[in-house]
């Protein structure tokens, strides 16, 4: 079949990180282990990406498959990490910050999982209408999930 769901958000990166948690009020700390830059973690249902921008807002689209995907179409995407396993218990998924503040809509999955989790990094862009120097550059990401 293919793609059956997706949802896209401008992210707020501090310090090098956003994370996809599970919405669940209980979920513990999602950055409590972070990842090396260029790189994701999967921890406590979470899944925690570091970019190679230290502050920016990036563009972060997340993809939900019902098969295993191909990477993302468009110019420069290269794969971050390893793929690894990750369940979100709630089924209720969203984009936070590093102070975990919200980034776009909450998602409900078909499903609490496992999921499988890939990260893809777009090349660096430039926002020229961006008036503030620290997020004139800017990355895309697309985290794919997949059975």
């Amino acid at each position: 079949m293919g793609l059956v769901g997706s949802f896209e958000a401008l992210v707020l990166v501090e310090r090098h990180l956003f994370a996809l948690i599970d919405n669940d009020p209980g979920n513990e700390e999602p950055f409590a282990r972070i990842a090396g830059t260029s790189a994701f973690l999967v921890h406590e249902d979470s899944v925690v990406v570091a970019s190679d921008l230290e502050d920016q807002l990036a563009r972060v689209r997340v993809e939900i498959w019902d098969s295993a995907p191909d990477g993302p179409t468009g110019d420069g995407f290269r794969a971050i990490g390893e793929g690894a396993s990750v369940s979100f218990e709630s089924g209720r998924i969203q984009l936070v910050n590093l102070m975990r503040e919200p980034a776009g809509d909450e998602y409900a999955l078909a499903s609490p999982g496992p999921y499988w989790v890939r990260v893809w990094a777009g090349p660096r862009e430039e926002d020229v209408q961006e008036e503030l120097e620290a997020y004139r550059f800017f990355e895309r990401f697309v985290i794919q999930l997949s059975p």
